[in-house]
């Protein structure tokens, strides 16, 4: 079983979001710290705990996720983040992620890049 924050980079890969220029997973290079030119999004790990106890084990893990999305400062004008972000909320769904939370939108305080954080679960059997 892959990592979950693996588990959703290969989903979100293969949605071909052509607003996403890069995902990261557990953290951001040193080198695109800066980057306000491109739209990164960054995926952490929230949970790996048992789940689906019984009979004194367990048969399941919970997994959980959070995504931060970074946008670049010059999006298109006809660039809506609000649909992209619902889209991709529908597109986790699809494939058995639970949206737990959906934060607001925040400015980055080192960048000034407009930022959206998600988190997801899912329980998954072993």
């Amino acid at each position: 079983m892959l990592l979950p924050v693996s588990q959703v980079a290969i989903l979100v890969n293969a949605l071909n979001l052509t607003w996403l220029d890069k995902v990261y997973l557990n953290e951001i290079p040193n080198e695109d710290l800066d980057n306000t030119t491109s739209t990164v999004m960054l995926l952490q790990e929230t949970d790996s705990s048992p789940a689906y106890l019984a009979n004194s084990t367990f048969k399941g893990l919970s997994m959980g996720v959070e995504i931060q999305i970074f946008y670049k400062d010059d999006l298109a004008d006809d660039f809506n983040p609000l649909a992209a972000e619902i889209a991709l909320m529908k597109s986790l769904k699809a494939f058995g992620w639970l949206i737990v939370s959906s934060q607001h939108h925040t400015t980055d305080p080192d960048t000034n890049q407009v930022t959206k954080t998600i988190y997801v679960t899912k329980n998954e059997m072993i």
